[in-house]
């Protein structure tokens, strides 16, 4: 009876706070995913074959060109203070990482290894930095290339685990100098310096990550957009023609008599019941799927599984419809080799046939 009473007793607060915030978390961390995959200039990763060049060079021709000219001498003073060996291994360091970054077959690899590149030059940039001492807290602002490119192009954990390691890496040298060796070569003014350049830094790559955010989602709805989406189905159709990722489906779902809902009720209940949809179905949908917004009333899926499993998807979410409306949808295939506009033409043709056999149905498209 005690044992009983105690399984069924309400949890103690702490406990209940504490899964709130696990929760909490969880939920974070999948939307955070989900968004990554979702912006069209991170789909794939920075270092994607499609337009890579144009991604990498630019920046990686401003990184070597800043190093030399911030560890050039300008005086007498800073001849002796300076360290060209510094400027001549950061130089071939990161003249290395540009070659890797545009020649390596990222594409074969995790998006993951990605990471690589910009972790390499941040290491390179605290090494230079380091060997200068405090005559090297100027140069911190080296540090704002790697997070800025990846607050343009890198998926959000990557962007995030770059702020922190940048912050690690600028202000752990001189706390071990003077805490661990007794030594401190930093003057108050270097520390400063050296918030202001962090701060910067956040600062940047905020404004970055907001715009580019803003250019790739749905206003209303807060979905990728067509944009998005058509980026995403052709790289994730081309690692699987490359054999480095898994089999592809696509669905285009539409809500049913949306323009006869929007004229009776109005148009804020029809954005309301877009955006009802949309938070319903993102809930829905499993991490590695991608839910965009591609038209008024249509939405377009990207399953990564065979004609089965995108229909199962589909079908739960037409589902989950809200307000009491209801939706159709078109699924076809995507294999490898398979042009993604046939493969959503497909679907296209599907979704009529669900609208002309009655709504509320899921059609796939003959195989």
């Amino acid at each position: 009876m005690t044992t009983t009473a105690r399984r069924g007793a309400a949890p103690p607060l702490h406990a209940r706070v504490r899964g709130a915030i696990v929760r909490g978390a969880h939920r974070a961390a999948v939307r955070l995913t989900r968004a990554g995959d979702a912006s069209l200039s991170r789909s794939g990763g920075p270092l994607r074959s499609d337009g890579r060049l144009v991604r990498v060079l630019p920046f990686g021709l401003i990184a070597v060109l800043s190093l030399v000219l911030t560890l050039l001498p300008t005086g007498a003073a800073d001849a002796e203070a300076a360290h060209p060996d510094a400027a001549v291994v950061g130089a071939v360091l990161f003249g290395g990482t540009i070659v890797a970054a545009v020649l390596f077959p990222w594409d074969r690899w995790p998006p993951w290894t990605q990471f690589l590149v910009p972790l390499a030059y941040l290491l390179t940039v605290m090494l230079v930095v380091h060997a200068q001492g405090a005559e090297g807290s100027g140069y911190t602002i080296l540090y704002l290339l790697p997070v800025a490119w990846l607050a343009l192009y890198g998926p959000p954990g990557q962007l995030l685990l770059a702020l922190a390691l940048t912050a690690g890496l600028i202000l752990l040298p001189p706390w071990l100098d003077q805490f661990l060796l007794g030594e401190d070569h930093y003057s108050t003014q270097s520390y400063v310096l050296t918030i202001v350049v962090l701060t910067i830094i956040i600062f940047v790559a905020t404004a970055l990550r907001l715009a580019t955010d803003a250019a790739s989602r749905d206003v209303l709805t807060g979905l990728p957009n067509r944009r998005v989406f058509m980026a995403v189905l052709r790289r994730r159709g081309t690692m699987a023609g490359a054999g480095a990722g898994r089999p592809l489906a696509v669905a285009i779902i539409d809500l049913d008599r949306f323009k006869a809902f929007n004229d009776s009720r109005g148009h804020d209940a029809g954005d309301r019941l877009l955006e009802a949809t949309a938070a319903a179905w993102m809930e829905a949908i499993r991490e590695r799927d991608v839910l965009a917004r591609i038209g008024g009333e249509e939405f377009g899926l990207i399953v990564e599984g065979d004609v089965d499993d995108a229909r199962a998807v589909a079908e739960r979410l037409i589902a989950l419809v809200p307000m009491h409306q209801t939706a159709s949808a078109g699924v076809a295939g995507c294999p490898p080799g398979t042009d993604p506009q046939v493969a959503l033409n497909a679907a296209d043709d599907a979704l009529y046939a669900a609208k002309k056999g009655g709504r509320a149905r899921v059609i796939t498209a003959a195989r």
